[in-house]
């Protein structure tokens, strides 16, 4: 995997030096916070390395800063992977493999070096891109339209139980 990116952890920030607004900050499991400046201009593959989700893969958003218990997947290598394939094929071939430490599990970058990757033609990974966005597009609406249809049958219980229906 490090012929593709360059795993590496960033400085942790303390919740002291977090702000109240500014740029979004990730740790392993996801927002945390906000900063005054952003270490990751673009949208980067984190692996979670520290503590009981070790090997949780997410992608950040563009503009953030990714903290040390996340593994920043930097500098894809754009003429052979997209971020998008990269995610799925990590969370598809699994990271139990890399994680070591017994009180407290870990995964370092060392671990990460005999990690292989299939790497289809990147006309294929455009496609799977696109196709996971549609997908991706689909599941957001119909959570939204579950959302509401879970407030109007809270809305049609309370008029029922106060007798207005």
């Amino acid at each position: 995997m490090i012929s593709i990116c360059s795993p590496k952890q960033w400085p942790t920030i303390s919740t002291a030096e977090l702000t109240e607004t500014g740029v979004p900050v990730f740790g392993a499991n996801g927002f945390i916070g906000y900063y005054t400046e952003f270490n990751h201009e673009k949208p980067t593959v984190l692996i979670t390395c520290r503590g009981a989700t070790c090997g949780t893969i997410n992608i950040s958003p563009p503009k953030c800063y990714v903290t040390g218990n996340a593994m920043a997947l930097d500098d894809p290598d754009p003429n052979r992977i997209r971020i998008e394939y990269l995610a799925a094929a990590l969370k598809l071939r699994g990271m139990v493999d890399t994680i070591s430490g017994s009180a407290q599990p870990q995964i370092t970058r060392q671990s990460l070096e005999h990690v292989k990757l299939p790497l289809p033609p990147l006309a294929l990974q455009n496609e799977y891109a696109r196709i996971g966005t549609e997908v991706a597009e689909v599941k957001s609406g119909q959570q939204e339209s579950l959302s509401k249809l879970d407030a109007l049958f809270a809305s049609l219980q309370h008029r029922a139980f106060r007798g207005e229906l």
